[in-house]
């Protein structure tokens, strides 16, 4: 903020600050400014009781939370979340709601849980009820998991349910979850007006003077925060600071703008009298030219220095190089003959051999180590030693093609095959069997009678303990406080012997191998059930203490 606007306040006597930038309370909703339109469509929902689910949509320092605070005063019931539990919220949260609408005896089912919220909303009447949700420092995809489970239990709430959320939490919401909500637009930053309004209003409280804001001031501030609602309570804050002599950021620039000992600045009578000063670049470019060329005539010695308008160098076309004589002493090579020749490079055309001659005629063979070297090219040795290489470990006859065609064969009478040969077919691999198997070793004669054998069995199994289930003590308390699952699994013991494994109790509690194990866990800790073991499988069944307890009629199983 600039001095001036500082020093023509005239601020009137005031008993505090009234500018602070925390958030509205439902008490001090008369404070809030430049909201009027969308404060007169929440208070129609909460009077007319249209139940809804809503988003407040707006940038950090927008005051989404002033509006909430204010909105509350307007509900007979509201019902404001503002801290977000840090383990299982979506929990957590329906479970403060359950306290807050209905009571704190909360039910261990959310089943439960949710049809008691339900019905105590449905019993109330008059202005809807106000549920709102405002975590400002919460990622947005954190937020989109945990409404992903509330919004069907919010949904069947008769209220007006409204989430506070800034553009960036929003955009990581699926599209399916942003579809369930109303999204109000953006909340617009302040014109000058509303901060007007604003001054006005914050200044009443605290004075009984009235004082009209200058102009000035209220342009600037909109220049130093672009409008939007905290910044310019935080401006106006420390103006009203820095006027009581408190140090803020305005006292501490000033200070320190006045401590600094500038010397004024001399560059232009350091100057040489002949260089004229700077002239503005919004002259004409014409008139600059026109005044540099007389100047650079008469003062040739100060252009030495300062020379910027140096002239482009012409380049210079290189003059044509007369052909040099010859020496006489180099001659051509053919005048002169030479003792030595080198071979001619030129390679005489060869007609074609008419192969048609050479059938039927001589074969001349070549001895080894006669025959003309192989036309070597830049892999040449490579390739010969490959070749060389094939043809000793025999991968030329392994991989050369089968011929196509019939193919006449012919049997060889010096091998002799066995008259009757068994074949044995196989999609994947031909099995050659032998003629001939060897005799199998001959059976030791059995040491006991078979019999005798069975009845030593028996006697052994007989002795052995029978094995009996894992039972611990029976808590009364708890069998005495089952819920509806719990009597079910229950029923279920009485009758067989069940597992947490067991599809048809998962589908009929409708829940999975995880929750369903816990339940039969604290169950057999209660000494209720009793537990065995076979192979990886725990299989419980009734405890015979519960049993008893039951069947002496001491609660209804």
């Amino acid at each position: 903020m600039s001095n001036s606007v500082t020093n023509a306040l005239h601020l009137p006597h005031m008993r505090a600050n009234p500018f602070s930038p925390k958030p509205i309370e439902a008490n001090d909703y008369a404070l809030l400014v430049g909201r009027s339109e969308l404060m007169s469509d929440l208070r129609q929902h909460l009077r007319f009781g249209s139940p809804r689910l809503m988003v407040l949509l707006g940038d950090r320092g927008s005051g989404r939370t002033s509006i909430l605070q204010s909105l509350s005063n307007l509900s007979p019931n509201p019902y404001r979340f503002s801290y977000y539990p840090g383990e299982n919220p979506s929990k957590s949260l329906l479970h403060e709601m359950f306290c807050l609408i209905v009571g704190h005896d909360v039910p261990p089912s959310t089943n439960t849980l949710v049809e008691e919220m339900v019905a105590t909303l449905e019993g109330k009447s008059g202005d809807l009820p106000l549920i709102t949700f405002d975590f400002p420092g919460v990622a947005g995809a954190d937020l989109a998991q945990v409404f992903e489970r509330l919004t069907p239990v919010l949904n069947r709430l008769r209220a007006l349910v409204i989430v506070a959320l800034t553009p960036a939490q929003l955009g990581t919401w699926p599209d399916d979850l942003q579809y369930e909500y109303d999204i109000t637009e953006p909340l617009a930053d302040f014109d000058s007006s509303t901060i007007r309004s604003l001054i006005d209003k914050r200044i009443s409280q605290v004075s009984n003077e009235g004082w009209i804001a200058p102009q000035s001031l209220i342009e600037d501030a909109i220049a130093h925060t672009g409008g939007r609602a905290t910044p310019i309570i935080r401006h106006l804050r420390d103006l009203i600071d820095s006027q009581r002599g408190a140090s803020t950021t305005f006292s501490r620039k000033q200070q320190m703008i006045e401590s600094m000992e500038l010397e004024p600045n001399d560059a232009k009578k350091r100057m040489a009298p002949q260089v004229e000063p700077l002239e503005p670049l919004d002259d004409a470019k014409e008139d600059l030219t026109d005044e540099s060329a007389p100047e650079s005539e008469s003062q040739p010695d100060v252009e030495t220095d300062f020379n910027w308008d140096l002239p482009e160098p012409k380049l210079e076309v290189e003059e044509e190089f007369p052909e040099e004589p010859m020496d006489p002493s180099f001659e051509p090579v053919e005048d002169t003959p030479s003792e030595f020749e080198f071979p001619s490079m030129e390679i005489d055309e060869t007609d074609e051999p008419d192969m048609s001659q050479a059938l039927g005629g001589a074969i001349l063979e070549m001895e080894p180590g006669t025959e003309p070297p192989p036309p070597m090219h830049a892999f040449g040795g490579l390739a010969t030693r490959q070749r060389t290489a094939k043809v000793e470990i025999g991968l030329d006859n392994a991989l050369a093609p089968k011929a196509s065609g019939p193919l006449t064969a012919k049997p060889d009478k010096s091998m002799n095959f066995a008259p009757e040969e068994p074949q044995i077919e196989s999609d994947e691999t031909t099995y050659w069997v032998a003629e001939t198997l060897p005799e199998p070793a001959p059976q030791a004669p059995p040491v006991m009678d078979p019999m005798a054998a069975k009845s030593i069995g028996d006697n052994l199994r007989k002795s052995q303990p029978k094995p009996t289930g894992s039972t611990l003590p029976l808590d009364f308390e708890k069998v005495s406080s089952l819920n509806d699952s719990e009597i079910i699994i229950v029923e279920a013991s009485i009758a067989r012997e069940v597992s947490p494994s067991d599809s048809a109790l998962q589908a009929h509690l409708a829940v999975g191998r995880p929750r369903l194990s816990q339940i039969f866990n604290g169950l057999h800790k209660s000494g209720i059930l009793s537990v065995r073991k076979k192979g990886r499988t725990r299989l419980f069944r009734i405890s015979d203490q519960a049993k008893a307890h039951l069947a002496d009629g001491h609660m209804e199983a």
